[in-house]
């Protein structure tokens, strides 16, 4: 595998678990289909298309048409991390200000959802 790709996979597997710890279950989606297109994390009870970027060499409108791209009209986020810098969410104001309540009502339905079981996602 190649550095930068096992790069983007630990990214990957890092932002899940950031995201379930947070309150929203969440897995790399390329553990389920792996199709390109597919946004790179899935967030249970979230509609919103993650592209994960880990890279010192950001391109932030080529991260955009990506974004715009494989997210099939879903709300998008880009969520970028270089060496020694906390990950930063990249998104449009409009996204921002709805895809916040959405995060909370997300963590709230994971909260009341039951616990466990064969099915239950995994990071």
């Amino acid at each position: 595998m190649a550095n930068s790709k096992r790069k983007g996979t630990v990214a990957e597997r890092e932002l899940a678990r950031i995201f379930t710890a947070a309150g929203v279950p969440s897995r790399r989606s390329v553990q389920y289909c792996g199709r390109a297109g597919d946004a790179d994390i899935v967030c249970d009870h979230l509609d919103i298309h993650v592209e994960v970027k880990r890279t010192e060499r950001f391109s932030l409108s080529d991260a955009i048409a990506q974004a715009s791209a494989d997210s099939g009209g879903k709300r998008w986020i880009i969520v970028h991390r270089s060496n020694g810098m906390p990950w930063m969410v990249i998104q449009t104001f409009d996204q921002w200000a709805a895809d916040s309540a959405s995060f909370r009502e997300a963590k709230a339905k994971n909260a009341a959802a039951p616990q466990g079981g064969d099915d239950a996602p995994t990071a």
